[in-house]
């Protein structure tokens, strides 16, 4: 990756009832303890003919957001991507993780 490029993190994460994994240029220590603050999170270009339904909620509840401080206990990985063209359609996704019927 050459070094004019903003680099591009993945980043796991599962709160109670919720899976996601989101993109970011920026994922560093929060100033607040035992947190990690990602910011700038990309979305797909609304532009595009097809938008995924997971995008879609990712953008409603993260649109307005500068930045998002995640507990450490809630990682569960952070992937740098070397090129964004492996990013794909469906970089974003919001799964429940409950099982059905509990």
């Amino acid at each position: 990756m050459s070094s004019s490029k903003k680099p591009i993190y993945r980043v796991h994460f599962k709160t109670e009832d919720r899976s996601y994994s989101l993109l970011a240029h920026s994922v560093k220590e929060s100033e607040f303890f035992g947190f990690i603050e990602v910011s700038e999170i990309i979305f797909e270009d609304i532009n595009r003919l097809i938008i995924s339904p997971e995008d879609e909620s990712l953008r409603k509840e993260f649109a307005k957001t500068e930045s998002i401080s995640i507990p450490h206990q809630y990682l569960r990985r952070i992937d740098r991507l070397s090129d964004s063209e492996d990013i794909g359609v469906s970089y974003l996704k919001i799964a429940e993780s409950k099982k059905k019927g509990e």
